[in-house]
């Protein structure tokens, strides 16, 4: 402990012990603020985009490079409303991608891979770390929520999908299995099969326009792009929203439910 440090414990009138027992409630906070952005995230993904992203086959070229950005901006800017807002830090955004893609890659590799005994190839996730650090990097500059959302929305609906091009274009391919063509994604989920593909995942692989991408795919980001400028926005005044709660004022009433004095008998 540097002399300066014991100068501000003795203004502050606090312990060296009373001062790491702080230190530590710190960190505490920090890893349950993790573990939150982490479960936010998360969950919000499954509700609204779960279907489109767990398996290799079901990342339609039409669909998911639309439906993947638009649900994944929604934490990225409220989180980012919150950091910046409340802490002025620039990171939101690249701290929900982050923790995101740090839960979702323990669920695939423990869960799918290593209970469901599937292949990584076949559970291999996509990312948006990408736009989310663009979406950061815009706010850092120009330290505008507005210009944020117009240019960030649309650079994190363009490079979702390049970003997510090296990972994902072997298993665009195209293939010949038993005299048909197919892709090489839909030839592993051919050779291991799921109980439950929802139909409306399962038909939209018909025609090799959208399996093996051409214009109906920069149709689909460009949508994209203009959809997430908007979801941007709305999750942005929902974060800050969000951070103007305020704590309720409890009463004598409130105080007597959970077994405490009222006001007047503590005096």
């Amino acid at each position: 402990m540097t002399e300066n440090d014991r100068e501000v414990l003795r203004v502050a009138g606090l312990s060296g012990d009373t001062a790491r027992w702080s230190r530590t409630f710190d960190y505490l906070i920090i890893v349950v603020a993790a573990f939150l952005v982490l479960a936010v995230t998360y969950i919000n993904f499954l509700l609204l985009a779960g279907d489109w992203d767990f398996f290799t086959d079901f990342k339609d070229r039409q669909y998911w490079v639309v439906i993947y950005p638009i649900v994944q901006i929604m934490m990225a800017a409220a989180f980012q409303a919150v950091f910046w807002t409340l802490f002025r830090l620039p990171f939101g955004a690249t701290a929900s991608a982050f923790l995101f893609g740090l839960g979702v890659w323990l669920v695939r590799y423990h869960s799918w891979m290593g209970m469901a005994h599937f292949p990584l190839t076949l559970v291999v996730p996509g990312t948006f770390m990408v736009g989310a650090m663009i979406l950061d990097g815009i706010l850092t500059v120009s330290r505008a929520w507005l210009v944020t959302g117009l240019f960030g929305g649309t650079l994190f609906g363009i490079t979702f999908y390049a970003s997510n091009w090296i990972v994902f274009a072997p298993y665009f391919q195209p293939v010949e299995n038993m005299g048909q063509l197919s892709s090489l994604a839909d030839v592993i989920g051919y050779v291991f099969p799921r109980a439950g593909t929802p139909e409306y995942i399962r038909i939209i692989e018909r025609g090799t326009l959208r399996t093996f991408s051409d214009s109906s795919t920069w149709v689909s980001v460009f949508f994209s792009c203009f959809i997430c400028i908007f979801m941007y926005m709305l999750w942005w005044l929902i974060g800050a929203f969000a951070c103007k709660a305020a704590s309720v004022p409890t009463g004598d009433r409130f105080k007597l439910l959970f077994g405490m004095k009222p006001a007047e008998a503590t005096k």
